[in-house]
């Protein structure tokens, strides 16, 4: 019994089909899609890696501890005179107060939003500043020359610690606003670079797309010959 023709010539295209003489493109291998694991390098991850390392712990804590210890001292020196109400006129004495009591705050607030670089750099600076003009004041007063009659009746002697207390505290704020600057600097140069990773990474998956597409349709039309 003889054989229909359309059998013989599918049986011959199968056969073409296979021969070497007739590769198909090749397929990568599953999964087709590489993957790339982008590693943790947002902005929390960054300051995260950062402030695990023990010195730069270390650091933080020493610096903080001293902040308050001087900002304390600083404090309850030109409280006493207030509450002695002998010093006249008392408004830079009401400004060290305030100084001292935002220090006080943002050390509280630190407390509880531990690693927290994104705006606390501007706080930190506030403060440095702050420091900086109470010490400028009360340098001028207590040992600038001469001083002013209303002065005189507050201990010079504390007032004396006081104005170097508040040249500390100018110093500590100001390394810790530093400190504090560099770590936010840290977490945004590591988000940025994890959003230029993300944008390569869907780049490269449309181009293996692509690529994949063009290869399945070489395929289907190469087999519907």
């Amino acid at each position: 019994m003889g054989v229909p023709d359309e059998l013989n010539d599918s049986d011959s295209q199968s056969v073409d089909s296979t021969n070497p003489s007739y590769p198909r493109p090749e397929m990568p291998p599953p999964p087709y899609f590489q993957t790339h694991f982008i590693k943790p390098s947002s902005f929390r991850a960054a300051i995260n890696a950062k402030s695990d390392k023990p010195l730069v712990s270390l650091f933080r804590l020493i610096v903080r501890f001293l902040q308050f210890a001087f900002g304390l001292a600083s404090g309850i020196s030109y409280a006493i005179e207030l509450s002695h109400g002998r010093v006249t006129p008392k408004t830079n004495f009401i400004y060290a107060e305030v100084v001292f009591g935002i220090t006080l705050l943002t050390l509280v607030i630190d407390s509880l939003t531990i690693r927290y670089y994104r705006a606390s750099w501007i706080f930190e600076w506030l403060l440095a500043i702050l420091w900086i003009a109470c010490f400028g004041v009360f340098y001028t007063i207590y040992l600038g020359g001469a001083m002013e009659e209303g002065f005189m009746r507050a201990n010079p002697g504390r007032m004396e610690r006081a104005v170097w207390c508040n040249l500390i505290n100018a110093v500590l704020w100001s390394a810790s606003a530093i400190f504090s600057s560099a770590m936010c600097c840290t977490g945004v140069k590591a988000a940025i670079q994890n959003k230029f990773a993300k944008r390569r990474q869907q780049r490269e998956k449309k181009s293996m797309m692509k690529e994949i597409g063009e290869m399945e349709s070489g395929t289907v039309r190469e087999g519907s010959t």
